[in-house]
């Protein structure tokens, strides 16, 4: 189903049938199609959550990478959601990073008559061929809301400078 239906389509469906049925101001009382609307939100739901969760297990995704070059650093830049950074591990060759990650969550749903629960494993990997030498021991990294940036100082720090033509 995931490789049918992409995620963020799927999204942007189900926000609209939302946001029509408030423009609409249906109200329980007011409307003779609400039950039918309400079954085709949960249907999204349960079809979002189907496309978020399916392949879960064992599947690799490769996250979005920026890499950016200065005066004396490489800066490269990982999108990793919700994952902590105590399951990120990050090596570092000669001319290579490579990150590795995952996210482990747990879900449970209890209702009357209902209860659910999942766990879902989602592992990303990323390597990423660095354009110079760098100084593999003075690497830093950090992780703030679900976006890595590794530091990593160039071997030789080149100077630019401006020639002007004669």
């Amino acid at each position: 189903m995931a490789g049918l239906i992409p995620v963020d389509e799927l999204r942007k469906l189900h926000k609209r049938m939302n946001k029509f049925r408030e423009d609409l101001g249906l109200t329980d009382l007011e409307s003779k199609y609400l039950e039918e609307m309400q079954r085709m939100q949960k249907r999204m739901s349960d079809l979002m959550e189907d496309v978020e969760t399916a392949g879960g297990q064992g599947e690799i995704m490769m996250p979005l990478a920026d890499v950016r070059e200065t005066d004396d650093a490489v800066v490269v830049t990982m999108d990793l959601p919700g994952v902590d950074k105590q399951d990120v591990d990050i090596t570092i060759t000669d001319d290579e990073l490579r990150v590795v990650a995952e996210r482990k969550t747990e879900t449970e749903v209890t209702e009357k008559d209902y209860h659910k629960q999942e766990r879902t494993y989602k592992k990303f990997e990323r390597m990423v061929k660095l354009p110079v030498a760098v100084k593999i021991e003075e690497a830093k990294a950090k992780l703030t809301e679900g976006v890595l940036e590794v530091t990593l100082p160039k071997e030789v720090v080149t100077s630019r400078k401006r020639i002007s033509i004669d």
